[in-house]
């Protein structure tokens, strides 16, 4: 989701060069996936999901994206470090598997492998810094699956509720003060435009 995330015009580069013009689906910025389509004037082999609950530690893992925007089709490998790795990306904090396969800019979106070549991730995120080598993460290929039903069908994920207002808790009378509140408590802190909230 995050490399599509208001994007106007979204392609897919196949491993031999060739582009071609692709459709969102839908996305879902919780779990940081987006569903693309494409139509191929050839037959693509699709990858083989894997079972991201049956995973070990240690398993050697297999990254495959587009390091840079520039080096695609780079593979990368490693082990797994963590299976259930609770990593907070933008606020928001996902269970991610952890991996210290090399991941750079760019592999977002890219697949993470198992030694048989099943697929039992994307890769979404990494750690940065400069004393900080090793740190990789993918959504697991599971928590995948049980969305892309919904965002085939429907374009978005059932059963979440978007209200479209962020909050803010003022839980001090400094913090209220600051606000040019009286009270504490839990306030609405803006509404984005167009949301249900808006509405």
């Amino acid at each position: 989701h995050h490399v599509i995330d208001g994007a106007t015009n979204i392609s897919v580069t196949l491993r031999d060069g060739t582009s071609y013009d692709a459709t969102l689906v839908g996305s879902d910025a919780e779990l940081d996936i987006a569903l693309l389509t494409i139509e191929a004037d050839v037959k693509l082999t699709a990858a083989v999901f894997g079972d991201s609950d049956k995973l070990r530690i240690g398993e050697r893992t297999v990254a495959i994206g587009n390091p840079l925007g520039q080096l695609g089709g780079s593979v990368t490998e490693g082990i797994l470090s963590a299976l259930n790795r609770d990593v907070v990306i933008d606020d928001q904090t996902m269970s991610l598997l952890q991996t210290d396969t090399a991941i750079n800019p760019g592999n977002s979106g890219g697949g993470l492998f198992d030694s048989y070549g099943n697929l039992i991730g994307i890769v979404n995120a990494k750690s940065s810094g400069s004393e900080v080598e090793g740190l990789g993460f993918a959504i697991p290929i599971n928590d995948v699956i049980n969305v892309i039903g919904d965002l085939s069908e429907y374009g978005y994920v059932r059963g979440r509720v978007a209200l479209g207002m962020t909050f803010i808790d003022v839980d001090s009378e400094q913090l209220a003060w600051m606000y040019g509140l009286k009270e504490t408590g839990c306030y609405i802190y803006s509404v984005d435009s167009g949301s249900n909230a808006d509405k």
